[in-house]
């Protein structure tokens, strides 16, 4: 077995929180399930709207990149538009 660093352990958690964050994006875009309904359950409000929008900006960015796949944007418009919804994220 091969010994990891503290480092790569957090990049290998940090991989799979993405990875299942992304699953759990495409089954809403699948199901239909809005971010409202997907966290109803939270009883913290502040966490709630955090998760709520974490979850509508990762179907956006989904949505974003099926449409560059289908050619209905093009990569400087994907670019422009994620830079632009991650940009009014952190602000």
């Amino acid at each position: 077995m091969q010994d990891r660093t503290y480092q790569q352990a957090i990049e290998d958690l940090r991989d799979k929180i993405s990875g299942d964050f992304q699953s759990s994006v495409n089954h809403m875009l699948v199901h239909r399930t809005t971010a409202t309904d997907a966290t109803l359950n939270i009883q913290d409000e502040s966490v709630r709207t955090v998760v709520t929008d974490a979850l509508i900006a990762g179907q956006i960015l989904t949505l974003l990149t099926l449409m560059r796949d289908l050619r209905m944007v093009d990569e400087e418009q994907h670019r422009e538009f994620t830079a632009y919804l991650l940009r009014s994220l952190t602000s």
